[in-house]
């Protein structure tokens, strides 16, 4: 059985948004990291010490990230490498969504997300 919530996320354009932009589990992760931070410019070692994750895991889901367009990277002149959230409008539109949710509603999202979950 479909509740309300399922059904206001399975026709949201953040699931829309994520679908279309096919992202991993820690892509996913850094995205709802960014959720929380959205102003935040960081280093990779930043990124892997806030998230409790190997600097290696997390280099080729944050380039992802870049060439898809949801995180920006900034080169300082000493070689110093941050990430940051893209200002582009539908990926502040859709981490502003995705602030709202409540951990319900984030299981529910990763269940859709996973194919789980089948709207009428």
């Amino acid at each position: 059985m479909i509740d309300c919530v399922q059904y206001r996320l399975g026709n949201s354009k953040l699931l829309q948004f994520l679908k279309e932009n096919n992202h991993s589990n820690i892509e996913l992760q850094l995205i709802r990291f960014w959720s929380r931070h959205p102003r935040a410019k960081l280093s990779l070692c930043a990124i892997a010490c806030a998230l409790d994750m190997a600097k290696i895991n997390l280099r080729d889901a944050v380039k992802a990230l870049v060439v898809k367009g949801i995180l920006q990277e900034q080169s300082n002149g000493n070689g110093l490498v941050t990430y940051s959230l893209s200002d582009r409008a539908e990926v502040q539109e859709c981490i502003e969504e995705l602030t709202k949710l409540d951990w319900r509603e984030i299981r529910i999202l990763e269940r859709q997300l996973e194919g789980e979950v089948v709207l009428a």
